[in-house]
This record gives structure tokens, sequence and C-alpha cells, in this order.
């Protein structure tokens, strides 16, 4: 073999020895830098946010939706025979007890009245004379006893024409508001048709429809407020007036009214709105942010600070009201809880805030 080629071939070789050695050198180098910084960022703190416990007055309210009716409030309608609008009274007009709202053929309708209580005054008329001839023998008991019930026949027709009288001109039953009406003049009316509504405005009623959950809650006389829907930043203090004690089958709720004075009559029956209703007053209570609750597969959870870890605490809730909820156990004024980053976090993670 030719010397030079030798010389050659064993320098080729001892250079790719050394690169190989330089790379592997570097790559041991690189890998074990790699691991360090991992380990670095093992043991990381997290930032999270963090505020100290307090406990404060607490209000827990129910909300539920509420439509609006007078204190008093009823819908008339049109006598039995129906008929032909000759007057009807305008919408807003202030009524009092007995007067005439609407006039449907009222003429006939009192003709009627009349002639009910003629008949009236004949049948007792009848009573009397046949209690005179059983007094005398003339005749039995029966036939008196015929005759008092062709009184109460009478009776009955009077007091059915009374009202049919009174239908035909929509009297007002109450004082109040006339607050709408369903008519207009010449118009015929079929027996029954809803004529005109008559309120009472100075106080209103909100009806309130209650979970069936919920209504062990309430009772008479609590504090109540009334809001608009489309303005909701006004509110009208009440008082629960009345719950009732049996459940709608149907839709498994209690029905309860709250009575809301109406100053200046600002707001009217039918309008719709929320109502709130207050369940229970707390002097102190702990309460925390929505967002720092965790619920769990375990159960429901908070994540406090303690010497720069993270630790999970359970907790048992109370009410809540907006973005706020009761914290019935399980924290304590002045622990350090994680209100943002919580989901982020378990027990044992180093954190700053």
């Amino acid at each position: 073999m030719n010397f030079r080629a030798t010389v050659s071939t064993t320098l080729i070789l001892a250079a790719a020895s050394a690169m190989i050695a330089c790379g592997k050198k570097d790559g041991e180098a690189k890998d074990g830098k790699d691991a360090k910084d991992g380990k670095a960022a093992d043991v990381a703190a997290i930032r999270v946010v963090a505020s100290p416990v307090t406990s404060r007055p607490f209000e827990d309210w129910g909300n539920y939706s509420a439509d609006l009716r007078g204190s008093e409030d009823a819908t008339l309608a049109a006598p039995g025979q129906g008929g032909r609008v000759a007057q009807v009274s305008e919408v807003g007009k202030a009524v009092q007890a007995g007067q005439a709202l609407c006039d449907i053929e009222s003429a006939r309708y009192q003709a009627m009245l009349l002639q009910a209580k003629a008949a009236v005054d004949v049948a007792k008329g009848e009573v009397e004379r046949q209690k005179v001839n059983v007094e005398k023998g003339f005749t039995g008991k029966a036939v008196t006893d015929q005759a008092e019930f062709g009184f109460q026949q009478a009776r009955v027709a009077m007091l059915q024409a009374q009202r049919a009288y009174e239908d035909s001109r929509c009297q007002a039953p109450f004082s109040g508001v006339m607050v709408s009406r369903m008519i207009e003049r010449f118009q015929t009316v079929a027996p029954g048709q809803a004529t005109v509504r008559v309120a009472a405005t100075n106080r209103l009623e909100a009806v309130v429809s209650i979970p069936e959950s919920e209504a062990r809650d309430f009772r008479e006389g609590q504090s109540a407020e009334f809001s608009q829907v489309q303005d909701t930043a006004r509110a009208f203090a009440g008082k629960l007036k009345s719950i009732d004690r049996a459940v709608e089958a149907k839709n498994r709720t209690v029905m309860a009214r709250i009575d809301i004075p109406n100053s200046g009559n600002v707001l009217r029956p039918g309008m719709v709105g929320r109502t709130r209703i207050l369940r229970k007053k707390y002097d102190q209570a702990v309460v925390v942010p929505s967002n720092a609750v965790l619920r769990l597969q375990e159960g429901t959870m908070v994540m406090l600070v303690k010497d720069g870890k993270a630790v999970q605490v359970p907790v048992r809730l109370g009410p809540a009201s907006g973005d706020s909820v009761v914290v019935e156990s399980g924290l304590s004024a002045g622990d350090m809880l994680i209100t943002m980053g919580a989901f982020q976090v378990s027990t044992g993670t180093p954190v700053v805030y």
C-alpha cells in the first residue's frame, strides 16, 4: 500500500471521530440544559388574583316575573240577551261605585226589571192570601207551599233582571278608574261579551308565580319591590300581601300577590315587570365572587393561598345574588381567596399575586 495514501486515510478517520465526539458532547450539553430548564419551569410560581375574604351584610332576594292588576280589578260583561251600544264612557275616567259606564239598550232591561219586580209583588200577595185561607181552614197547607215556591221563583227572576239591568249600564262595582273598553258606540254585542274594565289604581297588585321549591321561604309581610322591564333602575316598594297555600298542579308553582302603592298613577294595570321579594337579611355573611367557586366532581371547592401555595378547600354555599354568593362554611374572614386563576392551579402549586 502507498504510504501517503495510508497516512491520508488515517487522518481523515481521526478527524471524523473528533467531529462525532464534539457533536455528541454538544448534544449532551444541550439536552442537559433543556432538562434543567424544564425542572425550573415545573417549580415556577403561577400568577393569580387573590384577595382576603371579608364578611359583610347581605340580603337574599328572590327574583320573579310579575303582572300588575288593580287592587280591585273587574272586567264587566254584556247582559244575558246582548244588545246595541248606545253610549260608552271614555277610558281613563275616574268612576264611583254604581256609576253607569255604558248603555246597552238599558231601557229594555229596565222594563224587564220592573216587570220582574211586579211579579214578585203579585207572588208575595198570593202567599199572604193563601196563608189566610189556611188559617180559616179553606185550603190545606200544600197550597201555601205552592204559593211560597212561586214567590221564590219570582224573586230569582227579579235578581236576574237586576243583574242584567246593571250589565246593560256597565255599572261600576267599586270606585276606581275605567282602564279599558272592549266595545264601541252603535256596536251590537253578544250576550256575555266583555265590555269595559274597571280597576282601583291607587294601589296595585303584582301577581307572581313562585316555584314550589322556593315557596316555603316566603310569608305575608315580607318586603318586596317591582320594576318595569324597560326601567329596571326604578323600583317601587311594596309588601307581600298573600301567598297561596295550594300548589298549581300544572306548573308546580304557588301564586303570590304583592301590594304596591301607586302614588301618581305611574304604574298601570296590565304592565309586566320583575319583582323581588326579600327572603332573608344577614347582618354579617362571608360573601365571595361566584367565579371563584369551583364545581368539581368531588364537590364545591375554592382555592386559597397559604404559605405561597394554592390549597383546595371544600365549601358549602348559601344564597346568591348577582355575581356574589354566600359561603356558609369552609371559609373564614381573612383567608386569602384566589378570585381569578383558580382553574390553573391545584393543591401545592406555588402562586404569586
